[in-house]
């Protein structure tokens, strides 16, 4: 007798496509026909052993036992799923812990952590401190039952959620997945994420994005209302079933973490201790006010700015950091209105004073338009 514990938390998946069933002969085979016809398995990787019942710590499924249904405090597993589930090989679980501290000297540079998380995280979808497992088809129970299509990436309520790769992003608010974004590359492959709590408000249905844009933000939104925030992030090469995307996220995460110094040392090239002092103070932006009431922080940051080599590029960066807060259109039109009235104010003045003016006082009035 096999009993299988399942240990993930719910989320939700895309509907697969419908496929007729073709027979192999093999009796998992014909199984993952039969109730995943368009579910491709990874080979396993030679990791820990399939999932076992409590107590049975190392435990493998012997040849010709009968499946067993086990009984869960969420629901019951249909006997014809459980060989599915005890066929998956499971890696360790993960997070971007390391990635994160291998980020923290890009603050040095005055990014925020979460800035550091946007710019560095390379292709992994969620920017900040996360933590996933391989819960690869294990049993979720919708409603309707189903296994498992992707990955649930745990991470705090309004974590960015960003574009894996360049491509077109696609909204939807609907079903198990709740507010869900796909990312679509030019070959087909998408990315699906889903329960977010919020959408880019720059983006609409159709906008192209670039590689670590962000299209959302994680919550619980859909069938995983009232649970763990997290992100259900799938991955459909060339449009087709999904596969199994821990295995990727994982080689994204070191591959991040390896090039963090990189990416530190890109930004940072002639930037002197005083300025990267100075980028310290100023994640405090609005929080140290000085005896005027203005912030201190940008003013000690602006202050370290000098005119050699890279020191420009820090003074860059926080101007395009800035330039994305403001309304340049709006205040341009503000500015020349304010100096339009000025003018028109002057004219009035000359017609009105001009005629009750001395001769002799008229050159202080000023000539001209």
């Amino acid at each position: 007798m096999v009993l299988t514990l399942v240990t993930g938390r719910a989320g939700a998946q895309t509907p697969p496509p419908t496929t007729t069933p073709t027979t192999t002969g093999n009796l998992l085979g014909d199984l993952l026909n039969q109730l995943l016809p368009t579910t491709t398995v990874p080979p396993a990787p030679p990791t820990t052993a399939s999932p076992v019942a409590p107590g049975a710590a190392g435990a493998t499924p012997k040849a010709g036992a009968a499946p067993t249904t086990t009984t869960l405090p969420y629901g019951v597993i249909p006997p014809q799923y459980i060989p599915i589930i005890n066929s998956v090989r499971r890696t360790g679980s993960n997070s971007t812990a390391a990635l994160m501290a291998a980020l923290r000297p890009m603050q040095d540079l005055g990014l925020t952590p979460e800035e550091a998380a946007i710019a560095g995280f390379g292709h992994f979808p969620v920017a900040g401190l996360a933590d996933y497992s391989d819960d690869w088809l294990q049993a979720r129970f919708g409603p309707p039952f189903h296994l498992h299509q992707g990955t649930d990436i745990f991470a705090a309520r309004g974590t960015p959620v960003r574009a894996p790769f360049a491509g077109v992003v696609r909204f939807e608010d609907a079903g198990l997945g709740g507010k869900a974004a796909y990312v679509t590359l030019a070959d087909g492959t998408f990315y699906y994420m889903a329960h977010l709590d919020g959408f880019a408000k720059k983006l609409s249905n159709g906008s192209a994005v670039k590689q670590g844009d962000v299209v959302g933000y994680t919550g619980d939104s859909g069938n995983a209302a009232g649970g763990a925030t997290h992100v259900h992030f799938e991955f459909h090469p060339r449009g087709g079933a999904a596969v199994n995307p821990k295995p990727i996220l994982d080689g994204w995460v070191n591959e991040a973490i390896n090039n963090a110094s990189g990416l530190l040392a890109a930004n940072s090239v002639g930037v002197s201790r005083a300025v990267t002092g100075a980028g310290v103070l100023r994640r405090f932006d609005g929080q140290t006010p000085s005896a005027s009431g203005r912030a201190v922080g940008p003013l000690l940051w602006a202050s370290s700015v000098s005119a050699g080599g890279g020191t420009i590029r820090l003074a860059q960066l926080q101007v395009t950091r800035m330039a994305g807060r403001i309304d340049w259109d709006r205040k341009t039109s503000a500015a020349q209105a304010q100096a339009d009235a000025l003018r028109e104010g002057r004219k009035v003045a000359l017609t009105i004073l001009g005629p009750l003016t001395p001769k002799s006082l008229a050159p202080l009035l000023g000539g001209g338009s």
